[in-house]
């Protein structure tokens, strides 16, 4: 493989005539690039910030910080991802304003969307909790078939028994417990 210099770019240019895959570096930055064309792929590498990127063919383009070990990706519906390696955490944030996390030490997946609603999910347990804008919190226990929803503006807490059918209230300040249906 021999190396020329591109004049109209001034950069350094290569190709491997057995893959076929590109080679370029600028002289001027000391960035790297290269590209596969069994997939598509294009490289690159910043020596200035040590970072690697690269985009494939799909559309997506995908970039690493050695200094802190993140990863990052967009694909092209406009989805972006993260992962932060010294939890191991994965975040994601989609074209909607769809936000989601996971926690790979627990499981737990947690998601916020646009309107002010937030989600969990607790493998564990199979719970799943949600809470809107209004205050309101629910929480299922697929175990029980229990549903459980707070209401913020009477400060009532509502149980829903999926086996029954049955409704009930309750009302923590004054202990009141009754059945809705």
């Amino acid at each position: 493989m021999t190396w020329a210099s591109d004049p109209s770019s001034g950069m350094m240019v290569s190709s491997d005539p057995t893959t076929g895959a590109s080679y370029a570096a600028d002289p001027s930055t000391g960035a790297a690039y290269a590209h596969d064309p069994s997939t598509g792929t294009v490289y690159a590498a910043d020596p200035s910030s040590g970072h690697l990127y690269a985009a494939d063919a799909s559309g997506t383009t995908y970039a690493h910080d050695p200094s802190s070990g993140a990863s990052y990706a967009a694909d092209a519906s406009g989805t972006t991802y993260a992962h932060d390696p010294s939890t191991g955490a994965v975040y994601a944030a989609d074209a909607s304003g769809t936000t989601y996390a996971a926690d790979p030490n627990t499981g737990a997946v947690y998601a916020s969307d646009a309107a002010g609603g937030v989600y969990a999910a607790d493998p564990a347990s199979g719970v799943l909790y949600a809470a809107d804008p209004s205050g309101a919190v629910y929480a299922s226990d697929p175990s029980s078939g229990v549903t459980y929803a707070s209401d913020p503006s009477t400060g009532h807490v509502y149980a829903a028994d999926m086996n029954t059918g049955s409704v009930y209230g309750h009302d923590p300040a004054s202990g009141a417990v009754w059945q809705v249906s």
